[in-house]
């Protein structure tokens, strides 16, 4: 069995990651609960941006550190079977004085109608289980998401650090991971809509030349 590695230190106090400049997702909500040592969070917006595009974001896993900022590696492992991408994680998050680092493998399934089922790898992580959803849908040219996860850590929160300043903070990071989705969908969205004009820009100039 891997080791669990949960290591806290103190550290200077830090500003928390705002929200990705530019971004507007609407209707954002978000909530986190805590039962049993387990926590919840459930989180639905609409973002300024196609589904094609959300989506292509949320499943390109080996570059997801792009909307998680806490992620400081990534690592496609061997698949159990067909139809399952295995990720790992490390990261390294912030709550008030503190900093910990956490070790997360995940089976990632795409179940299709704009579905991604996750199932935390015990074994192999931080987390005694675990498990989360997103799932998109077209909302004229933008899209609504939903995300929702549990996680049981292995480890315990210290009392100093608190479950309400854990809660705070995944609620936090949350937010800005959907706003760095939306961003990211955007600029993908535009490159590909100059990559489309310069194309067809070139075809005419090719033809007009015959």
């Amino acid at each position: 069995m891997a080791t669990t590695r949960f290591i806290i230190r103190c550290v200077l106090a830090s500003t928390l990651a705002g929200a990705a400049p530019g971004a507007h997702a609407s209707n954002l909500f978000v909530t986190v609960t805590e039962v049993d040592d387990a926590y919840r969070l459930r989180a639905v917006a609409v973002l300024d941006a196609p589904e094609d595009y959300v989506y292509r974001i949320i499943t390109d896993y080996r570059h997801a550190d792009r909307i998680d900022p806490a992620i400081t590696s990534i690592e496609i492992l061997p698949s159990v079977r067909d139809g399952v991408t295995r990720v790992k994680h490390r990261s390294e998050h912030r709550v008030g004085p503190f900093s910990f680092e956490i070790e997360w493998v995940g089976d990632i399934v795409e179940t299709g109608h704009r579905r991604v089922d996750i199932t935390t790898v015990p074994e192999l992580s931080s987390f005694e289980s675990g498990s989360a959803v997103w799932e998109m849908r077209p909302d004229g040219g933008r899209t609504w998401v939903r995300h929702e996860s549990t996680m049981k850590p292995k480890f315990s929160i210290l009392p100093l650090i608190g479950d309400y300043l854990v809660k705070k903070r995944v609620e936090e990071a949350t937010r800005d991971i959907f706003l760095r989705v939306e961003r990211y969908a955007r600029t993908l969205m535009e490159r590909d809509t100059h990559e489309d004009r310069a194309d067809r820009r070139v075809a005419l100039s090719s033809n007009s030349c015959h």
